[in-house]
């Protein structure tokens, strides 16, 4: 594993570059959203990715808020915003060529940015491994629920626009991956990710196994009831009342509040309270169902769903995998740069 955030690195100029390199942007606890990034990463001071694309003009390839885009950098020495930059092994002296028509692909294809900041920061909630008994609180709760509820949105719409588009690690991910088809060496090979826990009880199981991914709790779930799950699901979820989600605002500043507070004395949800399980279990479903009925363009079995959903690999790369967990990579070093506020996508 590449511990990069813990190592002194040396400061790189841009004309090191390489196109296919990828930048992991530091970023600011200032911004809420950021700050959750990266506490919600184990603490990382990482909350974007991007690929650098060409040397002409230092061009980067980026999925942020206003979509898929390209833009300048410009060098700045002194008060630049810190870049973690690496590269792949394979990468020749041309850097990795074969990923840069697909990242431009990308980028002129004019993908909207239909990910809300709440579904990445949702899926590293799920998965993470600090989340325990004394960590299932109303604010998680609410927050996942919330998640699934915008990620359900988003895909419909994306169901009737045609286009599918990624945050900012997965369209790295996705480029390298897309790659990797007839380079199979050029995949990114992510070892211990934010997104995935081990040994993780949050079923209530005393000798919970091993999971890796979103799916295997979902599965995990489901294979515990046999064929009795969605009789099983149904009857549980008849059980709860409709909860009211308070604001994005409200819920965001909660789940600060509970990250910061060091006392473990916040409050845990009863059981008699609101069905943990089901309401984590619920969410998790919707998304599933949602995602994997617009990848099949109808709603698939219960082992067609999994299917689908394992192969969908990019959704889980954080920025922190980027620079932390990539063990095909080498580092460089740190760059500092501006990002032009203009899209460079016309000059491709």
């Amino acid at each position: 594993m590449n511990d990069v955030v813990n190592e002194e690195l040396k400061t790189i100029t841009l004309d090191q570059l390489l196109p296919g390199d990828i930048l992991g942007f530091k970023g600011d606890s200032r911004d809420p959203v950021s700050f959750l990034i990266m506490e919600l990463t184990g603490g990382s001071d990482v909350s974007h990715g991007a690929l650098f694309l060409q040397n002409k003009d230092n061009v980067l390839a980026e999925s942020g808020g206003d979509g898929i885009h390209s833009r300048k950098m410009i060098e700045d020495l002194v008060s630049g915003r810190e870049v973690y930059v690496l590269r792949h092994k394979d990468a020749g002296p041309n850097g990795v060529e074969p990923v840069v028509p697909i990242a431009k692909d990308y980028v002129l294809q004019d993908l909207p940015y239909p990910y809300s900041d709440l579904i990445l920061l949702g899926l590293i909630l799920v998965f993470k491994k600090k989340i325990s008994k004394k960590w299932i609180s109303r604010p998680v709760v609410e927050f996942l629920c919330l998640v699934a509820a915008e990620l359900k949105t988003i895909i419909e719409q994306q169901k009737t626009s045609g286009k599918h588009t990624m945050v900012c690690s997965s369209f790295v991910y996705q480029c390298y991956l897309d790659a990797s088809k007839e380079h199979p060496n050029l995949k990114l090979d992510v070892k211990d990710g934010d997104v995935g826990f081990k040994e993780h009880a949050l079923l209530g199981a005393k000798n919970a196994s091993p999971s890796v991914s979103l799916f295997d709790l979902f599965d995990e779930y489901a294979t515990t009831y046999g064929e009795n799950f969605e009789n099983h699901f149904a009857a549980n979820k008849a059980l709860l009342k409709a909860t009211k989600l308070r604001s994005k605002e409200d819920i965001l500043a909660d789940l600060k509040k509970q990250l910061l507070d060091k006392t473990n004395a916040l409050p845990v949800l009863m059981g008699g309270e609101l069905s943990i399980v089901v309401d984590i279990v619920r969410a998790i479903k919707d998304v599933i169902e949602a995602f994997t009925t617009f990848v099949k363009g109808e709603k698939p079995s219960f082992a067609e769903m999994m299917k689908i959903a394992r192969e969908q690999q990019a959704l889980f790369v954080t920025p922190n995998d980027l620079v932390k967990h990539l063990t095909n990579v080498n580092k460089l070093g740190i760059a500092k740069v501006h990002c032009d506020n203009e899209w460079y996508d016309q000059n491709l």
